[in-house]
């Protein structure tokens, strides 16, 4: 074996069969910063020391190996190796490493020494075998006070206990790259605090997405922008940057002059549009769902991009061809198909520029549109598309590749009665397999992707159809808007929901300040209005379909309240105050005034509609620094019977009393449930309360006041929903576990399956994979997060061959 060669500090000009793995757009630009090559396991120990008991490394095939032995009663295991690094223009890593059982490893954390402290990355490993892993230093957090990333002065390699069993983790490579494609999230364009918020957001939500395609890349700030960030750079996007600097622009067009390119998204710059030679028009806004509702393609044979992808937008920024070259390069559709005036993507010689922003939904197809753009605006991005396509080609579930996906995939059809149907899937598989291998070879990396997109979906549909359905499961859908797929008819929603194997959907008809019915308790909503009743719709459609219907109330949030009656809860004094002293948009669950409101909400609810059951959600605090207004003031120092000195600061974080009023919090969020449910059971005693829960238990007690697990083991409710949205397979199932071994849980917990949520996208196979985890560990069933484009075109469809198919 070679001996150990750290080339720190300069180019590599070839590929190290390490880097041959590692998904590099331009290996030209990465520097290797750790080989991890020793000569044997003693020079492998005398670079890297174990720290607090941790065991000695070893040299094992291509790397270190660092034991994790979590079978032992050890919280963490970490080794430190000193070395000289200057990093600072640098925007990401990647870490080339095999890890035998990822389920061992509640997260690896990797650490960089400068000065007095440290920069940290940490994130749970989601598959076992080799992989490669993007960090990129925006996702970096601080301990101590580091002195900068040009100071560094050692690696730590950190990994934290999960599952209670021992775990191998090699390591093979780490390189540092100066990426080529870079994220701006809005720090100066951001007008407010909620402004640089969803674009940091969208920023994460764009970062992963392409990592999930294989696509290096790093994020940056305005101000890098500002301060020359850009230079050497070929594309940037900017994913929410509604105001840049005119120090910005002219830096965005010392970019666009050298030759870089952009792809902007809902910014509200007339300048920034005038320099991608464009027109910014008027915005424009909807209130009811429909009009702006698919992004369709001007010319629809181009067949590097989807035709058409869905995305419910209910506001656009639009901006209009203005120079020789632009044009409109996909239109906005509506509902039913409908082509509208209004441009979706315009195309410049500079770019392209998409009119609202990119939202959660139809990730695929999405994912599938950003890698044909990218790849327009810089050929490389198809290249490590498809060298990532190439090695994860076969990975379905947890599977570690296309032999073991075929072999369990089998095993599982031949339980099912389902082999015949499967292996026909199966061989199509390994065929197109062999396919992509033939393509990337030939060096025609657009046509791998394509056909990696084929191979997916022909394995997962074999792993769907080798699944078998439970007889007598609880299997729910959220619906969010209160309108059901097709607003004004709840019935087509309810008759697919149905076809497709689910038993109950939770329509959200009421908030803390809005139904969606004629309410002499609520506002009504323009939907109501507009549409109809929709608790009496959603009512009659899902039992005319056999559906269980469950209605869901946001219990305290008044996001879309309308403003007199906001105004009125702010005037009367009857919304929370936050640690910094503001008056914050959530009504005050300590105040009587609003319980009341609450509960007739709902009495007036269950007594006009014959609901199956009332679906709590947000009942809990925004988090830790609140509730801390006169009335919280008035009501905890009733409780406890004494005063309150030094008010707020002795209720806080860190104060003699804090500890005493987060259980305050909890009692009083307990006794609203428990009121809850003597209501609704007085009224309609066969009604079922359930509640949405935090799946962070039993730290949600304290952070929010949600201390579930108590009204479970008291019955007040008769089944809860933890959200336990993640795409980490291993973290569900433990958490998942956790839930189910509470007292009182047994037959009495849902595990919420985040397929289109903000904390993780669900492909069909990792929902299925999440379903059967449920299914093992004793769960009554599921629900799904939520009724959205996703779910009806890619999960249900595969859901309903297998898990929900009809007995």
């Amino acid at each position: 074996m070679r001996r150990c060669n750290h080339k720190r500090g300069r180019v590599v000009p070839w590929l190290t069969p390490a880097l041959l793995l590692l998904g590099l757009m331009n290996p030209a630009r990465a520097v290797v910063i750790e080989s991890f090559t020793c000569a044997d396991s003693a020079e492998a120990r005398k670079n890297w020391r174990p720290l607090a008991g941790s065991p000695p490394v070893s040299a094992g095939p291509g790397g270190v190996t660092f034991s994790c032995p979590f079978h032992l009663d050890m919280d963490r295991v970490y080794w430190d190796r000193a070395l000289s690094l200057n990093l600072d223009r640098y925007t990401s890593l990647e870490l080339d490493l095999t890890c035998d059982r990822p389920e061992a490893l509640r997260s690896l954390a990797i650490y960089f020494k400068s000065g007095a402290g440290w920069y940290l990355w940490s994130k749970p490993l989601q598959r076992t075998g080799r992989q490669i892993l993007l960090l990129l230093k925006e996702e970096f957090a601080t301990e101590g006070r580091p002195a900068g990333w040009r100071r560094i002065e050692a690696i730590r390699v950190s990994p934290w206990r999960g599952a209670p069993v021992a775990a191998s983790l090699t390591l093979h490579a780490l390189a540092a790259r100066q990426d080529t494609l870079l994220l701006v999230r809005a720090t100066t364009s951001g007008r407010d605090a909620s402004e640089q918020a969803v674009s940091a957001k969208l920023a994460r939500r764009l970062s992963g997405w392409l990592k999930e395609l294989g696509i290096p890349h790093g994020v940056i700030s305005d101000g890098d922008v500002e301060t020359g960030a850009l230079r050497g750079a070929r594309v940037a996007v900017l994913p929410y940057n509604p105001h840049p600097s005119s120090k910005m622009l002219g830096a965005l067009k010392s970019f666009l002059e050298a030759g870089g390119k952009l792809m902007v998204f809902y910014s509200a710059s007339p300048r920034l549009a005038a320099l991608m030679e464009l027109k910014l028009g008027r915005y424009a806004r909807t209130d009811l769902p429909g009009r702006w509702s698919i992004i369709a393609l001007a010319d629809p044979s181009d067949r590097m991009l989807p035709a058409r992808v869905f995305q419910e937008s209910f506001n656009i920024q639009p901006v209009y061809p203005a120079g020789k070259g632009s044009k409109v390069i996909a239109w906005w559709e509506d509902a039913a198909g409908k082509r509208t005036p209004d441009p979706a993507w315009v195309a410049s010689p500079q770019g392209f520029w998409m009119t609202h922003i990119l939202q959660n939904d139809d990730i695929r197809h999405k994912q599938e549109m950003l890698v044909g753009l990218l790849g327009r605006l810089d050929p490389s991005v198809w290249q490590a598309a498809a060298r990532h396509r190439l090695n994860t080609a076969g990975q379905v579930d947890s599977f570690v590749g296309l032999s073991d996906a075929v072999e369990h995939i089998g095993h599982m059809a031949a339980l099912s009665g389902t082999l015949a149907e499967v292996k026909s899937l199966l061989d199509r598989g390994v065929a197109l397999h062999q396919q992509i291998r033939t393509l990337y070879d030939k060096g025609r990396f657009a046509d791998v992707v394509a056909t990696g997109r084929v191979l997916r979906k022909t394995l997962t549909e074999a792993y769907a159809r080798a699944q078998a359905p439970r007889p007598g499961e609880f299997r729910g859908v959220w619906e969010h808007d209160g309108l059901g797929w097709y607003p004004g008819d709840w019935n087509r929603t309810c008759r697919l929901l149905s076809d497709a194997g689910i038993t109950a959907v939770f329509p959200n008809l009421l908030w803390g300040g809005l139904a969606h019915y004629p309410s002499r308790v609520l506002p009504e909503s323009y939907s109501s209005r507009k549409l109809g009743d929709q608790a009496r719709a959603s009512v009659e459609a899902a039992h005319r379909n056999g559906l269980e219907v469950h209605a869901w109330m946001v219990c305290w949030s008044l996001q879309n309240a309308p403003e007199d009656f906001q105004a009125r809860m702010r005037k009367e004094g009857r919304l929370q105050v936050n640690a910094a002293g503001q008056t914050i948009p959530w009504l005050n669950p300590a105040d009587p005034r609003n319980v009341a409101l609450a509960l007739a909400a709902l009495r007036e609810l269950v007594s006009k509609y014959p609901v199956d059951g009332v679906h709590l959600d947000y009942v809990r605090y925004p988090g830790m620094d609140s509730c801390f207004s006169s009335v919280s003031r008035r009501e905890f120092e009733k409780d406890r019977g004494r005063r309150v000195e030094n008010w707020p600061r002795s209720v806080q974080k860190g104060g003699k009393l804090a500890a005493e009023y987060q259980r305050w919090r909890a009692g009083r969020i307990t006794a609203f449930v428990r009121a809850v449910s003597r209501e609704v059971k007085a009224i309609r005693p066969k009604a079922r309360v359930s509640v949405a829960v935090f799946s962070t238990y039993p730290e949600c007690a304290a952070s929010v006041g949600q201390d579930w697990a108590a009204w479970l083991k008291s019955g007040i409710v008769d089944f809860v929903c933890p959200m336990t949205y993640t795409t980490d397979a291993a973290g569900f199932a433990a958490k998942t576990q956790r839930h189910l071994s509470l007292p009182g849980a047994k037959g009495r917990v849902m595990p919420g399956l985040g397929v289109t949520a903000d904390e993780s996208q669900l492909a069909a196979d990792q929902v299925i994979e999440q379903i059967l985890c449920a299914r093992r560990l004793g769960a009554a069933g599921f629900m799904l997060f939520d009724l959205s484009y996703t779910l009806r075109e890619e999960i249900l469809p595969m859901l309903r061959q297998g898990v929900t198919r009809a007995p």
